[in-house]
């Protein structure tokens, strides 16, 4: 009797003996420099309670989740990035009397890709290798994770890396200053690549999805004759409120979902304060390049709008820090639409790149990540990964090893 052959899953790839060799070289070389530094192996389960997750992350990581129940029924996942987990083992095992903590970590990670993410040739798994540094807040602290991660490519053969700053803390910080709800802030804060891309109307359309850029009152009388279906609203909200929002209807109606949604939306926000919003997030995440520049014409916006501008004032002394760690100022770029899709991050986050521009990995700080997995005391925290397999591909020494 002949059997159909068994195939492996069409988004994951195998690796061979003479990848597996790379992969492990490269692995130690990560952990050499960083064990310099004084940071220390850690490794966590490839499998962690769903809701480590879910808590903290926000909605597009979630939706990239490898998810089932376990045979204890457990809902649990495969995990999608190390930090999450290290964060976890720490408050568990009662290690915050004991800060500083610097912890390094490396290997496999599972993201289902996006339909981008996908055609840009991303699998569904991939081995990370990066660093957390728990316990050490300012922008010292944010200029040794930075210098380190960038040092770490130089060590790996990578040619001409660069790093891209940006500061999550700046945006937030100017819709609380506009008086925005959390759900409105949210879901600006989702849009801030599709506001870099010049997607700007597609924003302003998905706000109105929502009721976002209509008058409450006007959206509530109406009921569900704004014309957004349910597959609308779920998709809108679903991709931009994060984890707050579970993408399941449950028992509800239509009538609802909309009613509970526009009764939140109009005592909170009016819709020429989200269309302001939009516009100055617009400008604000097209401006890049050097940093003191990048950050005078943020200056510029900002005040143009009558905000406070004080976060661009911690970017620049995360600058300064980073070329003091060692970074040469040419290797320094200013992003002000630089965000993440895992909505932890609260101050500066950062894109690793080669001298090609490919992003090789990132990371930022997320000072609000312990007490949202159960710490007792606000701590400090930052880190950095990379995405090795990109890593060893453009890595002059590992690619042909």
């Amino acid at each position: 009797m002949v059997f159909d052959s068994i195939k492996k899953l069409p988004l994951l790839k195998d690796y061979d003996a003479g990848e597996w060799v790379r992969f492990h070289q490269a692995s130690e070389i990560c952990r050499t420099a960083l064990s310099e530094r004084g940071y220390r192996r850690i490794d966590t389960p490839i499998i962690e309670l769903t809701e480590l997750f879910l808590r903290k992350s926000g909605g597009e990581l979630a939706a990239q989740l490898y998810s089932f129940t376990d045979p204890g029924g457990y809902e649990v996942s495969l995990r999608p990035e190390f930090t999450a987990p290290v964060i976890r083992h720490i408050v568990e095992t009662r290690q915050l009397g004991h800060l500083p903590l610097r912890c390094e970590y490396s290997g496999p990670v599972f993201r289902y890709p996006s339909v981008d993410e996908f055609n840009n040739g991303m699998s569904g798994s991939f081995t990370q290798s990066g660093a957390e540094l728990i316990g050490s807040g300012g922008p010292d602290a944010d200029g040794e994770v930075i210098s380190i991660a960038l040092d770490g490519l130089h060590r790996l053969g990578v040619d001409s890396p660069t790093v891209s700053l940006g500061h999550v803390g700046i945006i937030w910080d100017l819709l609380m200053q506009m008086d925005l709800s959390e759900r409105a802030q949210l879901f600006l804060i989702n849009c801030v690549p599709m506001l870099a891309a010049g997607d700007k109307e597609v924003v302003s359309e998905r706000a109105s999805q929502i009721g976002l850029l209509e008058n409450g009152e006007a959206m509530a009388m109406r009921g569900t004759s704004t014309g957004a279906s349910v597959e609308q609203i779920d998709a809108v909200l679903g991709h931009s409120l994060g984890s707050s929002y579970s993408g399941s209807l449950g028992q509800r109606s239509t009538d609802d979902v909309l009613r509970r949604l526009t009764n939140k939306i109009k005592t909170k926000d009016s819709p020429e304060a989200v269309q302001t919003a939009i516009d100055l997030l617009s400008k604000l995440s097209n401006i890049s390049g050097n940093p003191a520049e990048s950050i005078a014409q943020g200056r510029k916006v900002i005040k143009g709008a009558s905000l406070n501008d004080e976060n661009l004032g911690i970017l620049e002394d995360i600058v300064m820090a980073v070329e003091k760690a060692g970074v040469e100022a040419n290797d320094i770029t200013v992003d002000l639409g630089l965000v993440r899709e895992i909505s932890y991050y609260t101050g500066v986050v950062f894109d690793l790149k080669s001298g090609d521009d490919q992003v090789l990995g990132g990371g930022g700080r997320y000072d609000s990540l312990v007490t949202a997995l159960g710490g007792d005391r606000e701590t400090p925290a930052a880190g950095f990964a990379y995405n090795m397999d990109r890593v060893i591909a453009r890595s002059e020494t590992l690619k042909n090893g």
